[in-house]
């Protein structure tokens, strides 16, 4: 039996694990381990997601888009889902040969020091001041709630962690919960929901789970959440505890769940105004959209704390960020505000949009950044599975696809329904002028206005 055929599925998610090991200092989790195989067996991101009981968009955008990523990094190849095999396949006969498949120590070396940043995983973070050190004098004040709003995709949750890292440094006890991870039976269920989100916080503490001392069904859910964080977890430590809930929009379909949740996270954050137990506990709370659940202003956790809302990147802060590339990976790129005009002009100063064509640059050395804004609405270009997944959205939902047709029609910025309009913003489709809207950008514009007629 030659190399390529002894490459089974558990060889392969070790030779993986192995090789994200030596590059981030991390091990394959649960989720991108059983991701992997599904991509491993053929399957696609929605029937793995209807397997594990995930939404697509979190097992395609989150954990499949990171794990390619770290993956590419890893191999110094540009890895995707249709690809990854051929690639573990060569990695895997240079092991058995001897040979070096990727230099990973130096590799990993340039990635850690191509932008100077707080936290060592975000090699590719810029700022945008001042909304962190807004961030960073807020986390620690006595009860602190810090709210987070931004469309997709514009680095919420990388702010999130970039957060958590300055709270590290003040020896805070961290507890991360992002909600597209949570089943949806699991979400649509008030007392499942919140032990799960005590059975989480008490994991992520490394405490004992002690619920079945707490949790009394005659004093309902809400009370019983709460004092198991006041009698028990917050009873653990004088330390702070930041507790970080991202894509907290998730919950807003749910109707009961969600008031009663947001409800309870507004109650904490007022009973850290008097007692000290509850000031230990910081609240970071990220979303994409305004469209909250009908909530009395007194309850809601959205209008109290520090908001801080998300902008593109300046033409600056462009500059910045395609000076912190490794040459090598994609060679003398113009990053002067005039050189790099003809990228920012299509995606305007969205960060995700920008990274993917650092990326595509830098697995595609000779491809021009002119070759690069030619083919970037097509499906050559680096964007392909990012529009297609945006184009997936407007096929499930009609009336925000004939918003969306309306907006590309229209001349200038037009006046939708506003709940539509929010759930185009909150896709980062359109952008707000006043109360009306316009195309987030010219790539949007020529992209959706040739496949009008598929959604």
């Amino acid at each position: 039996m030659d190399s390529e055929q002894g490459l089974t599925w558990p060889i392969a998610q070790q030779l993986v694990d192995r090789l994200l090991f030596e590059s981030t200092d991390k091990h394959l989790s649960d989720i991108e381990s059983q991701v992997l195989q599904g991509a491993w067996e053929g399957k696609s991101y929605g029937k793995i997601a209807e397997e594990l009981g995930y939404t697509l968009e979190y097992i395609n955008s989150d954990v499949g888009y990171g794990l390619w990523g770290k993956l590419s990094k890893a191999t110094g190849e540009k890895l995707t889902k249709r690809n990854f095999k051929g690639a573990l396949k060569r990695q895997w006969n240079a092991q058995n040969t001897g040979s070096s498949a990727s230099p990973l120590s130096s590799r990993t070396a340039k990635i850690q020091g191509s932008v100077v940043a707080v936290n060592p995983n975000q090699p590719h973070y810029i700022d945008r001041p001042p909304i962190e050190q807004r961030c960073f004098e807020a986390i620690v004040q006595p009860g602190a709630l810090i709210r987070i709003k931004a469309p997709r995709k514009m680095g919420k949750t990388a702010l999130v962690e970039r957060i958590l890292h300055y709270a590290e440094q003040q020896n805070y006890w961290l507890v991360s919960v992002n909600l597209l991870q949570i089943e949806s039976s699991v979400i649509n269920d008030l007392e499942r929901f919140l032990k799960y989100f005590c059975t989480r916080v008490t994991r992520q503490l490394k405490i004992e789970n002690k619920l079945g001392e707490y949790w009394d069904d005659e004093l309902g859910s809400n009370t019983s959440c709460t004092e198991y964080f006041e009698e028990y977890i917050l009873q653990q430590d004088d330390r702070p505890i930041v507790l970080a809930l991202d894509n907290v929009d998730r919950l807003f379909p749910c109707a009961e769940v969600a008031a009663n949740f947001f409800s309870l996270l507004r109650a904490w954050y007022e009973d850290a105004r008097i007692l000290p137990d509850w000031q230990r506990l910081r609240l970071i709370i990220a979303h994409s959209t305004d469209i909250y659940p009908t909530l009395n202003v007194n309850r809601s956790p959205f209008n109290v704390g520090l908001a801080v809302e998300l902008t593109e990147f300046t033409a600056d802060q462009i500059a910045q960020l395609v000076q912190g590339q490794d040459t090598q990976t994609i060679g003398e790129l113009p990053s002067s505000p005039n050189a790099i005009k003809p990228l920012a002009d299509l995606i305007g100063g969205h960060p995700y949009l920008l990274q993917q064509a650092l990326d595509y640059l830098g697995s595609e050395p000779d491809t021009t950044l002119e070759t690069l804004v030619e083919i970037a609405p097509t499906e050559a270009g680096p964007y392909a599975q990012h529009l297609r997944n945006l184009l997936s959205h407007l096929q499930s939902n009609e009336a925000m696809a004939t918003a969306m047709k309306q907006v590309l029609q229209a001349e200038g910025p037009i006046r939708i329904k506003s709940e539509l309009g929010f759930m185009l913003h909150s896709l980062g489709l359109v952008r707000f002028t006043g109360n009306d809207v316009e195309i987030h950008c010219p790539l949007y514009q020529q992209y959706f206005s040739e496949l009008q007629s598929e959604f």
